[in-house]
């Protein structure tokens, strides 16, 4: 029977990074603190309240989502920079892109009766490939317990690894039950899904998702997040979401980082910068000056 192997927040990075290399999935119980779980909860629920359901087969009829969560709920400003979850995102995207950025903030509360989540992995929202690299990876924190009776994710441990890509077998499937607090982080090629379901009561996740710097991101940052609001955020945060030139100059706004948007008092010059990788810098003035040479 497959699983998915079950750490502590006190679990050496590399020891994660190892498990989900080989499961494509791994829970860390107890991320949150009661207090951030508490946090969490208030600032969340009133707008689920205010919201209405899906309206999708895929996102389903009787779930609701609410996303934009750096705006609309502080808390989830510290929980995109955790430490113990960057460094596994540095080990993951790193090697397909200089730097990575946010990909989506979503709350997911499915209602009861809500079937099964179609079955699929999230990379496939990518067109072409990154060799050596994943595209992009989920972080799902469980705001309430998740069961299977509940709608707990479900996953495929080790399809992130098939050949070719195939429906998954029934007993492949698993559900990826955790304590309320918990962080279920899941590679963007690993087949999942949302659980069916059949209780009583909502249960209700939080997806923070990263992908590769040089990919469009599958919630707007920009507009998701207002201008005024990423002026007072801290630098890894305004960089998580977008604001950087991913080299070689790609992001850039009249040849400037746009980070210097975020300034009281922007550079003054005009100044046409490149954003050049290291390696080919040096390279680069040698060319030009062979070429004044033969002028």
């Amino acid at each position: 029977m497959p699983c998915l192997q079950r750490f502590l927040p006190d679990t050496a990075p590399e020891t994660l990074i190892a498990a989900l290399e080989q499961d494509g999935g791994i829970v860390i119980e107890h991320l949150l603190t009661p207090d951030g779980l508490a946090q969490f909860r208030s600032q969340l629920q009133p707008l689920l309240d205010r919201s209405s359901p899906c309206q999708g087969d895929f996102y389903g009829y009787a779930t609701r989502r609410i996303s934009g969560l750096i705006e609309r709920v502080p808390v989830t400003r510290e929980l995109a920079i955790h430490p113990l979850i960057l460094q596994v995102m540095d080990a993951f995207l790193l090697r397909g892109c200089r730097e990575y950025q946010l990909n989506l903030t979503q709350a997911i509360s499915i209602g009861p009766g809500e079937p099964r989540q179609f079955l699929h992995s999230d990379d496939l929202m990518f067109p072409g490939t990154a060799p050596g690299s994943e595209k992009m990876i989920n972080c799902m924190y469980a705001l309430d317990d998740f069961t299977e009776q509940n709608g707990a994710t479900c996953v495929v441990p080790g399809s992130h690894r098939w050949p070719e890509p195939r429906d998954p077998k029934p007993e492949e499937v698993i559900s990826a039950a955790m304590p309320a607090g918990s962080v279920l982080i899941y590679l963007g090629s690993l087949i999942h899904g949302g659980g069916a379901n059949q209780s009583a009561q909502a249960r209700t996740g939080v997806v923070i998702s990263y992908n590769l710097g040089w990919l469009r991101q599958a919630e707007n940052q920009y507009l998701a997040v207002s201008r005024e609001l990423a002026r007072t955020l801290p630098p890894r945060l305004q960089r998580l979401l977008g604001y950087f030139v991913h080299a070689p100059n790609l992001g850039s706004i009249d040849g400037r980082d746009p980070i210097e948007l975020l300034r009281d008092q922007p550079p003054a010059d005009a100044l046409f910068r490149e954003f050049l990788p290291e390696e080919i810098i040096q390279p680069l003035a040698e060319a030009r000056a062979a070429a004044l040479r033969i002028d």
